[in-house]
């Protein structure tokens, strides 16, 4: 603040000072009056700028020295007064009493000529006019106006042009003092006001060449600088000019002057600043000059007219055809423009003129707007040399129209320094006419959807998930529109000439997208609007434009889709109210989805636009979704879109499509497409290597939405959707007239619509309460369910297979939510099964969802559904001949059926029923009858129990079919579900028709079968060769192969099924037996000529369930035994073959199952037990047996024992225990003597050969029939079955007769020493002492020593040594083993005959002689013959002298070899011989002649010989020798 005011104080006191000192000389006035101003300024005290500047202004003497320095002439005092005026006046410090002298001071320096004071003056004018302006009016601001329009008239254009600035700035601050003063707006009473009227006035009359009153001009004034003044004006201060006495002013003398200007020609200048103010009269005071704007306006459209200037194409500068340059209709087109972008004004403008017409029903024609509007849309449509075509003509190569290319840089009516018109590009009026129409579209529609927009949101599907958005659209239609509606009613005609012209034009991207933009929202609008046939009329160009104009094999532009992304999003806006032009957009853009596919999906160029406007084919499909997901929200767009897209899918399917609005939906799809290439929708569809496009939303639409179609509304848009969808998917998939690929994709579209239904109706729980009552109903299951039952009554089999799969996947996915619909899939389900036309496609296309209901979904049935289920898994595809596939699936599928009912929660206790056992025959058919038909109540037992029957009856069924995999997979089904679930679950009367209705007539019905199949079999002649050199077994036996497992199945079930106690409490049980065991006897005796292998083993395996599961009381044994003997006799009695090649029918497995019975069946006997004729027959069927030529065929019997004949073996030790025990000790040593007869007839054993005799002759027919079975078949087959030898059954014969005789009971070793079998069984034993010599030692001498005496004994003593005999015979250590207990068992006996002692004796002997056994031997003569041996004397001698005479012999033989070897050694084993027999003699106390050293006498002689060199070197030997020497010399010496 200080250096300010030093510099102000400095500045005036300095400058006044050197004005002073200037002035001294030749102007005394000056210097005084600067002198008086400098007291002044020294005695103002304050330091304030502000404070001195106003202490300044109270003074009048300031300004004298400046003003009279300014009249000096001086130049150097003009300067300096000039500045100091000039800080003076910025400073404000001026009296306001001197203003008017400081202008009379500035002007006379203007007049000097001097540029640099006449800037200065001007620089000071306009502080003087907005600082002073209460001291600035009238006459004072006259003088300014005189100042400025004389510098203005300057040769020097800055100070003309400074003038002219600074004369627009007084006039804004003259009028700027009105608008901030006070007092009525309709008087001149405010402060300024007259000022200002003047000024406008003279402003006025200037501008039509009249004199000023107020300003006094010396010179004419300009006339552009008077009309830019004006235009200032009403620029600036159109509220001041607007009311009272200026606007009357303006009315009187401007809107005149306006009018006729345009009625003239002018300069470019001139029409600039005319047009100009036209514009800013029409802008700013169309209220108050109502019929001025008016006639403006008028002038404005005459001027855009093209009979204004016909000559569009002459040059900017020539003239018209009626006399006007061209530039006039530039300068109007483009302030048009400026008035049609703004909306508010033309929506007033409106309601002034045309509106008022339409709003009072006046008689006026007042249409100045709509005709401006026109004449701005005909600048646009007269162009015909830019169009190209429609649609695809933005697109072209070549020139576009666009800001780059035709806008000028600088608008013309912007030009206010230019004095010609400036070239104008040939494109400019087309451009400028098209963004105005552009422009007043998008002014239009602001206001009005503004009005009406609600924003909504959903979601849509969007690359694999889902994806919320928030889009605008049409809250509700506008019901009063009002101007704007009006408006758009009268000029829609014009507007939409454009944009179908304009579609035709190349534009460039940026006015593409602008007026894109706007078509779309001038649809939203007119649909807002309720204006249906201008909205319609604009979609379809817009579709029109989606389309191409070539070939479809292009593809679409970018700009095609970014017109296809438009329609979308109008139809997106205006869902709620589109109607039948829905089909526009749906037809559009399955055009689209054609062109692309043609092209293979590439567009045709790539894409140019920003980002706001992106071409990205797959934005457009998901704006589509997304259209489709909105749609939901508008009840009237649902069935709208659906009708639509029923209509695009009628043209390829031919389903007849039929409601209100068709044909308007086909007038307007016509519109749209209109110019388009025709798609050849038949021939595409016919190759359908793409979804058809109507059914592919159809389906995508339902899923999506698939909650709004299943809504529980009877009425509601949801069912009227469901059934328009559904019965047109369903129409193209029956339809004859459609290609099988768009029936294939209107049955997927179903499959996918059912599953989104279904699962929906899964998760009810999560739902409204209303679709929750539907669901728990079971309305909404079948109401989804039935278009497949529906779709089923079609005759294309791909159709149905399709169905048949949607019903598999439905059942998969939301199979346990269905329990009210199941009837609807049994029917399907059961449909395929009658369908004979069916070669089987379509029934392994519908089992697996039987299977599927079988292995998950069965608790979810009723019993009712349960017994379908049953009906259609085993009599219905169990039974078919289709596929045997899924026939023997079926069956195996029964398990799930049985496993279900097992487990069932059932109420209440086991029920009674009428026994099927007590009713007539036939009793098993009219139970079923009633059971299939009777009324099944869930939950029950009653109910359980008639499945399980059903079950069994359905599987009994199969099992009499004449295929055998089918027949034998329900048997053993059948009777597996017996075993596993009818102990647990069958109640009495279950169990009871199980057996008499189904188990026994199955297996009757077996044999029966199988016997009819094989007589007509018998009839059939040999499968011919095929001459393919592969050998092909006859049908004929593998038939009855099969038929035999049959029979045999049937027959083990039956019998095994008395495995429970259900079963023995049936009524008439025991004939129930019977009738199972008279099966197996049938088999096996009954039916000889029909005996197979197969089937004699299913009656043995039956015989033996039957035998061990039947309680030991209560059956007939006696019948069970008469049968067995029969079947053991029929069994070993060979059917006649009948043929070369066939095999046995009985072999060892069928002969041992047989065996394994007799057992359980003695026992059964108790307590009768067997008699002698059982015992008798029981021998010949074992004998049989053991005979049989077959009963070896798997491996010989001379290793090891055949189970065959393990199994005898086990049946006779049977009779070891009982009465029969001596019979069987018989047979066991017939059995063990046997294989040895057969190899050397009766030179089997030595003694008693009673027993060979026996054998030989209890044996022989069995053999014999045997040896010509064997031969007979040896002739008739190249391979023979290995004989019996019967070597391994001796064997185990002799063992179990060691068992036998070695059995402590009392009275058995009696028994049978009394029968004669002793005797036999000792024969038998030492027939095979060789290879069994441990059986008889362990055996027979213990029980010799239990048995009492007499003739039996001593001739089983004799047998006894007999086998010493063989035993040696036979030679090795089994002789001396036997010998050892013979001896050991018999010398204390005292009882053995003599005939057993000379055997023994002579055993001994000759065991002594072999030199393996030559130690034993002599070891038992010394033991016989020395003192204490309990035998008889003649023994004891008989042994001495046998000793005697093998000891001379084995010294004699020593001598004799040790003469041979010389020097070398004896071997080992001669040495310890002789030293073992030396030590003997040694040792000897012998019994014979009373001599204890007789055997040592007896061979001294031999003893002395022995003395020898190597005798003597063995020490052991040399000892024992001296011994015995020295022993016999005792004797002798004392002898």
């Amino acid at each position: 603040m200080a250096t300010a005011v030093t510099s102000i104080s400095t500045l005036l006191l300095g400058e006044l000072q050197s004005l002073s000192t200037e002035a001294r000389r030749k102007h005394p006035d000056i210097k005084e009056a600067a002198e008086r101003v400098i007291v002044v300024l020294r005695g103002i005290k304050t330091t304030s700028t502000e404070e001195i500047a106003r202490e300044l202004s109270k003074s009048d003497q300031v300004l004298k020295p400046f003003a009279l320095a300014c009249h000096s002439n001086n130049h150097r005092l003009v300067s300096t007064a000039m500045h100091c005026l000039q800080q003076l006046v910025s400073r404000h410090a001026l009296a306001p009493s001197a203003i008017r002298e400081t202008l009379t001071t500035l002007t006379h320096v203007s007049a000097q000529g001097a540029v640099d004071m006449q800037v200065k003056v001007l620089q000071m004018v306009l502080p003087l006019v907005t600082s002073y302006g209460d001291s600035v009016n009238g006459e004072t601001l006259v003088e300014a106006f005189a100042l400025c329009l004389a510098l203005q008239r300057s040769r020097d254009p800055v100070v003309s042009n400074t003038a002219a600035a600074i004369l627009r700035q007084v006039v804004v601050a003259v009028f700027d003092r009105v608008e901030s003063g006070d007092g009525d707006d309709g008087d001149l009473a405010r402060r300024g006001a007259k000022d200002a009227y003047y000024v406008l006035q003279d402003l006025c009359l200037m501008a039509a060449d009249g004199e000023p009153i107020f300003i006094r001009a010396e010179h004419a004034v300009d006339k552009r600088l008077v009309l830019e003044l004006i235009e200032s004006v009403l620029t600036n201060h159109w509220r001041v000019v607007a009311v009272g006495a200026m606007a009357q002013t303006l009315r009187d003398k401007l809107t005149p002057f306006i009018v006729n200007f345009f009625a003239e020609r002018a300069a470019f200048p001139l029409a600039v600043r005319g047009i100009r103010i036209a514009w800013l009269f029409v802008r700013h005071l169309h209220e108050e000059f109502t019929a001025e704007c008016e006639i403006i306006l008028s002038v404005f459209s005459r001027l855009l007219s093209s009979d204004v200037s016909g000559g569009m194409r002459a040059s900017m500068s020539g003239k018209s055809a009626s006399g006007f340059p061209v530039f006039y209709r530039v300068l109007a087109l483009e302030v048009v423009r400026e008035f049609l972008e703004n909306s508010s004004l033309l929506h007033r403008l409106y309601t002034m003129y045309d509106g008022r017409v339409v709003e009072e029903g006046s008689d006026e024609d007042c249409h100045v707007i709509i005709d401006l509007v026109s004449a701005v849309c005909r600048v646009v449509t007269e162009r015909k040399d830019l169009a190209v075509g429609e649609g695809g003509a933005s697109d072209a190569v070549g020139p576009q129209i666009g800001a780059g290319t035709c806008r000028m840089r600088i608008e013309m009516y912007k030009l206010l320094d230019k004095q010609e018109p400036p070239s104008v590009p040939d494109t400019y009026m087309f451009y400028l006419a098209t963004v105005a129409v552009i422009g007043l579209s998008e002014g239009v529609v602001g206001d009005i959807l503004s009005r009406c927009t609600e924003r909504l949101s959903c979601q849509f599907s969007h690359l694999g998930g889902r994806r919320s958005v928030e889009v605008s659209v049409l809250g509700s239609v506008i019901g009063e529109p009002g101007a704007v509606g009006g408006f758009m009613g009268q000029a829609w005609g014009a507007v939409y000439s454009v944009y179908e012209f304009v579609a035709g034009v190349r534009l460039d991207d940026p006015l593409f997208g602008r007026m894109l933009e706007s078509a779309r929202r001038l649809v939203e609008t007119a649909g807002a609007l309720a204006l249906d046939e201008g909205r319609d009329a604009l979609l379809a160009l817009l579709c029109r434009c989606c389309l191409p104009v070539a070939a479809w094999e292009q593809g679409p532009s970018p700009r095609q889709v970014l017109c296809v992304r438009a329609v979308i999003e109008c139809a997106l806006y205006l869902s709620s109210v589109l109607g039948p032009a829905w089909l526009m957009v749906l037809a559009t853009v399955q055009q689209v989805e054609e062109s692309m596919y043609q092209s293979r999906g590439r567009l045709q160029s790539t894409p140019v636009l920003d980002d706001t406007h992106t071409s990205d084919v797959g934005v457009v499909r998901d704006e589509f979704a997304r259209l489709l997901a909105f749609a939901r929200a508008r009840d009237e767009a649902v069935l709208w879109v659906i009708r639509g897209l029923r209509v695009l899918g009628s043209d390829l399917s031919g389903v007849a499509v039929e409601f209100e609005g068709v044909e308007d939906m086909r007038r307007l799809r016509a519109l749209a497409l209109d110019g388009a290439p025709a798609i050849p929708l038949r021939a595409s569809a016919g190759a359908l290597d793409r979804p058809a496009f109507a059914v592919e939303e159809m389906r995508g639409f339902a899923v999506s939405n698939i909650d709004l179609l299943m809504s529980p509304a009877a009425e509601g848009v949801g069912l009227r959707a469901w059934t328009g969808i559904i019965d047109h998917l369903l129409g193209t998939a029956t339809s004859a007239q459609a290609v099988a690929g768009l029936r294939t994709q209107a049955c997927e579209a179903v499959a996918d619509i059912v599953l989104a239904a279904m699962d929906l109706v899964a998760r009810a729980d999560s739902l409204s309460t209303e679709f929750q009552a539907m669901a728990e109903s079971g309305q909404a299951q079948v109401r989804i369910l039935r278009p497949l039952s529906l779709m089923m009554g079609g005759q294309h089999s791909a159709v149905r297979k399709l169905t048949l799969d949607t019903l598999y996947r439905v059942l998969q996915a939301s199979g346990h939510s269905i329990f009210a619909a199941w009837d609807v899939v049994f029917d399907i389900i059961q449909s395929i099964a009658l369908d004979q036309d069916d070669s089987g496609v379509l029934m392994r296309c519908v089992f697996p969802c039987l299977q599927l209901i079988c292995t998950d979904y069965l608790a979810d049935l009723s019993p009712g559904c349960l017994r379908r289920c049953i009906s259609a898994l085993l009599v219905q595809f169990g039974g078919q001949r289709r596929d045997l596939n899924i026939a023997l699936t079926a069956i195996g599928q029964a398990w799930a059926l049985c496993d279900y009912f097992h487990g069932m929660e059932v109420a209440g206790a086991p029920g009674t029923s009428e026994l099927v056992s007590a009713r007539a025959e036939p009793a098993g058919d009219l139970l079923f009858d009633e059971l299939w038909r009777e009324d099944l109540v869930p939950g029950s037992r009653r109910s359980q129990q008639v499945l399980w029957l059903l079950v069994l009856h359905a599987l009994a069924q199969l099992g009499r079919d004449s295929r055998a995999e089918v027949r034998l997979g329900g048997i053993q089904t059948l009777f597996r579900a017996v075993d596993m679930h009818g102990p647990s679950s069958f109640d009495a009367w279950v169990w009871d028709g199980a057996v008499w209705a189904v188990i026994l007539p199955l297996a009757q019905d077996a044999l029966g079968l199988r016997a009819q199949r094989l007589a007509a079999a018998a009839d059939e002649p040999p499968a011919a060769d095929n001459g393919s050199g592969m050998v092909a077994e006859d049908p004929r036996r593998l038939s009855q192969k099969q038929w035999d497992e049959t029979v045999a199945a049937t027959s083990l079930g039956a019998a095994r099924a008395w495995a429970y106690a259900g079963v023995r409490s049936v009524g008439r049980a025991a004939d129930a037996w019977q009738a199972a065991w008279g099966l197996a006897r049938a088999m096996l005796v009954d039916a000889r000529e029909l005996q197979t292998r197969d089937c004699v083993a299913g009656a043995l395996a039956s015989a033996k369930a039957l035998v061990s599961l039947a309680e030991p009381s209560g059956m007939p044994w006696r019948t069970a035994w008469d049968g067995w003997i029969a079947m053991g006799m029929g069994a070993t009695q060979l059917p006649p073959v009948r043929d070369a090649d066939a095999d046995a029918v009985v072999g060892q497995d069928e002969l041992c199952a047989l065996l394994e019975l007799c057992p359980a069946l003695a026992a059964g006997l108790v307590p009768a037990g067997l008699g002698a004729d059982d015992c008798d027959a029981l021998l010949r069927v074992l004998r049989r047996m053991l005979a049989f030529v077959e009963a070896p065929a798997y491996a010989s019997d001379a290793a090891a024992v055949t189970r065959l004949q393990g199994l005898v073996l086990d049946v006779l030790g049977l009779g070891l225990a009982g009465s029969a025990a001596a019979l069987a000790v018989g047979e066991l040593a017939m059995l063990a003597v046997l294989p040895l007869v057969l190899r050397h007839g009766r030179d089997v054993a030595e003694g008693d050969s009673a027993v060979v005799a026996a054998t030989e002759r209890v044996f022989c027919g069995e053999l014999r029939l045997a040896e010509r079975i064997d031969a007979v078949r040896g002739q008739r087959r190249s391979r023979r079955a290995v004989a019996p030898t019967f070597e391994a059954l001796g064997g185990a014969a002799v063992a179990r007769l060691g068992a036998a005789l070695g059995d402590e009971r009392a009275g058995l070793a009696l028994r049978v020493l009394e029968s004669g079998a002793w005797l036999a069984a000792v024969v038998a034993m030492g027939a095979h002492v060789a290879q069994a010599d441990a059986v008889f030692v362990r055996a027979v001498p213990a029980a010799m020593g239990r048995l009492p005496g007499g003739p039996a004994l001593d001739a089983a003593w004799m047998a006894v040594g007999a086998v010493v005999a063989l035993a040696l015979r036979g030679g090795g250590a089994a002789a001396l083993r036997v010998l050892d207990a013979v001896l050991e068992s018999s010398v204390g006996a005292g009882t053995c005959p003599r005939a057993y002692w000379e055997a023994v004796l002579a055993a001994a002997d000759a065991a002594a002689r072999e030199p393996a056994l030559a130690a034993g031997g002599v070891r038992w003569l010394e033991r016989l013959s020395a003192v204490g041996c309990p035998v008889p004397e003649w023994v004891a001698e008989s042994a001495a002298q046998r000793l005697a005479g093998r000891a001379r012999a084995i010294v004699d033989a020593f001598v004799a070899d040790r003469a041979l070897l010389g020097r070398r050694p004896m071997p080992v084993e001669r040495a310890l011989l002789l030293r073992r027999v030396l030590q003997g003699l040694a040792q000897l106390q012998c019994r014979a002649f009373g001599r204890p050293a007789w055997p040592v006498v007896a061979v001294f002689g031999s003893l002395v010989a022995l003395v020898s060199d190597c005798v003597c070197a063995d020490a052991e030997l040399a000892s024992a020798l001296r011994m015995c020497l020295g022993r016999a010399a005792d004797v002798m010496l004392a002898g």
